[in-house]
């Protein structure tokens, strides 16, 4: 397992895919910051009316976590795990690699380097972002808010991943599978773009469509992944359950633990149909 983990990462790490969809959110984070600095510093832009108040800012700091569960952050996703598992397919790699190891040793040393390298790029993003945060009020002129602490920053970004990390999950395995089913990298990231895209319309606009079919739609609200995903965020970033009122009168609220259980369970059928379909494959 190790061996092939080891073969995956000195694949990815040198690939301009890893670059252009994983690496360009540590890289977004220093250079967009540092626009908007030099932007406000061009136009002769001074401190802030009024002292920033101390949680505000240390929301500020961890703010880059509100990323990874929307939707840009999880098409480029999408288009990562898509040229990870449906590379070896455009480039006629896996009758090299299939007959010398087990099937479900290399899709388990997939999931891990690209989710290693996924959670290295987000987690040094905000930490970046937490540091630009901090750069700005120094280059501007703005008062640092008193009592700011390392526990209290720490914890900020802790909740931040964790309300974030069911969704990547989730995209991962769902993207994987399209790009185990379909053979294709550019059909796996159509697959996974169209799916994430839908789910989070849903999402939105499940009230509306309630009106035409009642009843059917709040069952799916309640069994689709989307709404546990964005509750799952939300207990961790506010402390409570997303609560969302229907025409009918429904109130859809569901407790951290319910919600964990259903989208894990999503995010495991997916990855177990990813295992079961590639075991299955005729690779020649």
């Amino acid at each position: 397992m190790l061996s092939a983990m080891s073969a995956e990462a000195l694949k990815l790490r040198r690939h301009r895919a890893t670059w252009m969809l994983v690496w360009i959110f540590p890289i977004g984070a220093i250079v967009l910051p540092l626009i908007a600095i030099i932007a406000q510093l061009a136009q002769g832009g001074g401190p802030a009316p009024g002292a920033p108040e101390l949680g505000k800012w240390i929301e500020n700091a961890a703010e880059f976590w509100n990323a990874p569960p929307n939707g840009l952050v999880r098409y480029l996703t999408c288009a990562f795990i898509a040229v990870v598992f449906a590379g070896e397919y455009g480039w006629n790699t896996w009758k090299l690699i299939v007959p010398h190891r087990s099937r479900a040793t290399l899709i388990a040393a997939k999931y891990a380097v690209a989710l290693g390298f996924l959670l290295a790029a987000f987690i040094a993003a905000a930490l970046i972002v937490m540091g630009m945060t901090w750069l700005e009020d120094i280059a501007t002129g703005d008062p640092i808010p008193q009592g700011i602490t390392a526990g209290a920053l720490a914890q900020a970004h802790w909740w931040g991943l964790v309300g974030g990390l069911p969704t990547i999950l989730f995209t991962v395995a769902l993207a994987s599978l399209a790009a185990i089913l379909t053979r294709s990298t550019t059909a796996a990231l159509v697959v996974g773009i169209v799916i994430v895209t839908l789910e989070q319309l849903f999402r939105t606009f499940a009230p509306m469509l309630s009106l035409n079919l009642p009843g059917v739609v709040e069952l799916l609200y309640r069994v689709l992944p989307g709404y546990h995903l964005a509750n799952l965020g939300h207990w961790a970033g506010d402390g409570g359950a997303l609560t969302v009122p229907f025409p009918s009168g429904e109130m859809i609220s569901f407790g951290w633990e319910a919600s964990l259980a259903i989208a894990a369970a999503w995010t495991a059928a997916l990855v177990g149909l990813t295992f079961w379909r590639f075991g299955r494959q005729d690779i020649n």
